[in-house]
């Protein structure tokens, strides 16, 4: 049916056409944009992720910038105390030439001043950015002197979207060579810190070395990993672990635990312990396992042990303090069967009851079938050891009566006693604990690493050169002068205590060289730290950059062929609009 006032087959082509324009449209902003999703209507999760992986280059950018500030202040410095370390040998050569005998030391001394006004006008030139860190001058007045110059070395979002910064330490205060500041100044007071061995991740726990990638960097508490210690200031001790059971609040993944929520779980399981608000773990710059105190001061202790496991089918796992329990243990030497006819007797204290230990005729006869001896003038280590344990067990006796936390073993011919209480030590006694192949009198502490931390003091606010080296005499001089490598004069030194004040400032100045060494060293590291930091940061940088290419780049060959096609489809689809339309033209002459 042909109608004048609906024509079916324009509206049909007119909506292909608007189709095709609209993906005409698309593709032309693809080509024209080099993108296939250019803002959140395109594709709002790769938009989302690529914006946020543009804001993190952007701050790793920053980070970038940072590193290469930092690197050039180090190369400052480090430049400066090369071309000093080169005089101060010099001097030292020209020193001990001054050592032989007809040398005009006063004209020695003209060459070791020119030195020494070379070395200050070095050092106060070693300026990169308005930072100094050879020349300072450290006294209070002073706002602008920083003891640590930090360089912001690298950026991290965590998985709740914090975000933190690392940074690496430039130590001022201890490869400064010149300070203006004559006075003393004051240090901080410190906490006590006792820190792992090797970093959480670099542990076998951690699995570093994976084959999968993805459990790199965490650990497997799903089955019977456990980890535990007990730590002890101000006179509380706590025994903290974390298992399956502990940290499942604080994981997403009891499989792949990582060190964020390793340490989340561990400082919750401290704050609701007696040791709340006293004790924190953290991580150090390197990764390790640090427990700290929040109290500062010399009076301040902090006392870590490797606690046993809470039950023998847990499995210690190591974090950086081992997986063997800090606890008190004694072997004795290889035992012999005894007699108990007539009783043989000996004491036992775990830190807290006092046992005496009685092996008679009553006490083998107690074992029953148990017994494993011929008979009680013979009896083996096996049988010596369940008497003690039964002894030890039994909570009616001791001083004060108590269950005692030692129990006894026999293995390899001797027999041992520990005891399960980290930190508590085990004393021996009585007359007869020879016969058991024990030592009387010995007493045997658990392993604890013990830190304490520091009062706050005052220190000497002078560089390594001008800090006052030592002190000599000189001709008509009431006293003795105070002298340090920059301002030493050695042509008034003479005679034989001229000597030996002399060989004094060359050791003086062999030490300094030393300490500048040192201090280049500390430079050459953090240097070496900075350019390895560059380098990854750039690398970064660039995987961020092809990853938000694989989110919304768009394939232009692609594109552009589909842009020729829609080009050639808009064609095609304006001409069969125009003869849909020629239809009822022909309807019209008709009517003619």
């Amino acid at each position: 049916m042909t109608s004048l006032l609906t024509n079916s087959a324009a509206m049909t082509a007119l909506t292909t056409l608007k189709s095709i324009n609209s993906n005409l449209d698309a593709t032309s902003n693809r080509v024209s944009t080099g993108q296939r999703v250019s803002n959140a209507a395109d594709n709002a999760a790769y938009w989302s992720i690529a914006t946020t992986v543009r804001t993190d280059n952007a701050s790793l950018s920053a980070v970038k910038d940072s590193l290469g500030l930092g690197s050039s202040a180090v190369d400052t410095a480090y430049n400066g105390l090369n071309s000093i370390l080169s005089d101060l040998q010099n001097m030292r050569a020209k020193l001990q030439t001054a050592l032989q005998p007809g040398v005009d030391r006063s004209k020695v001394q003209t060459e070791i001043a020119a030195l020494q006004s070379k070395m200050k006008a070095t050092a106060d030139s070693s300026n990169s950015s308005g930072q100094n860190w050879l020349s300072v001058n450290s006294s209070s007045t002073n706002t602008a002197y920083k003891a640590t110059q930090n360089v912001v070395a690298g950026f991290a979002r965590g998985s709740t979207g914090a975000i933190t910064f690392s940074q690496i330490t430039i130590d001022v205060q201890n490869i400064r060579l010149y300070d203006t500041n004559a006075t003393s100044i004051t240090t901080a007071a410190t906490n006590a810190q006792v820190v792992g061995a090797t970093a959480l991740t670099g542990t076998t726990a951690f699995r570093p070395n994976d084959t999968d990638e993805t459990l790199r960097g965490t650990a497997d508490f799903s089955g019977t990993n456990e980890v535990g210690f007990t730590l002890m200031t101000g006179g509380t001790s706590v025994t903290v672990r974390l298992n399956a059971d502990s940290i499942k609040s604080a994981a997403k993944d009891l499989t792949k635990v990582t060190t964020d929520e390793f340490l989340s779980a561990f400082n919750n399981q401290i704050a609701a312990s007696a040791l709340s608000g006293e004790v924190t773990a953290s991580l150090d710059t390197s990764g390790r396992l640090t427990f700290s105190t929040t109290d500062t001061g010399s009076t301040t202790s902090l006392n870590v042990s490797v606690a046993a496991p809470s039950v023998q089918t847990k499995t210690l796992i190591d974090t950086g303090f081992g997986t063997t329990p800090d606890t008190a243990t004694v072997t004795g030497a290889t035992y012999a069967n005894m007699s108990v006819t007539t009783a043989k007797v000996f004491t036992i204290n775990d830190g807290k009851t006092s046992k005496t230990i009685t092996l008679d005729a009553a006490a083998y006869t107690a074992l029953g079938g148990a017994a494993t001896s011929t008979g009680n003038t013979a009896v083996n280590g096996t049988d010596a050891v369940a008497m003690i344990n039964a002894q030890l067990a039994d909570a009616a006796t001791g001083t004060p009566p108590s269950a005692s936390s030692v129990t006894a073993s026999f293995a390899d011919g001797k027999i041992s006693l520990r005891n399960a209480v980290t930190g508590n030590a085990i004393t021996l006694g009585g007359a007869n604990v020879a016969a058991f192949g024990l030592t009387a009198g010995t007493t045997a502490a658990s392993t604890v690493r013990t830190a304490s931390g520091t009062a706050a003091g005052t220190t000497l606010a002078r560089g390594i050169l001008d800090t006052a080296a030592g002190t000599y005499t000189t001709p008509g001089a009431s006293s003795s002068n105070s002298y340090s490598i920059a301002n030493l004069d050695i042509s008034k030194l003479v005679g034989t205590t001229g000597d030996t004040d002399l060989s004094a400032i060359i050791t003086a100045v062999d030490k300094a060289i030393a300490k500048v060494t040192d201090a280049g060293t500390k430079l050459g590291a953090g240097k070496t730290q900075i350019d390895g930091q560059k380098s990854f940061v750039d690398t970064l940088m660039k995987a961020n950059d092809r990853t938000i290419g694989i989110l919304v780049d768009a394939d232009v060959e692609e594109e552009s062929t589909k842009l020729k096609a829609l080009q050639t489809q808009q064609q095609l689809a304006v001409q069969t609009l125009s003869i849909a339309n020629s239809s009822t033209q022909s309807i019209l002459s008709l009517f003619r």
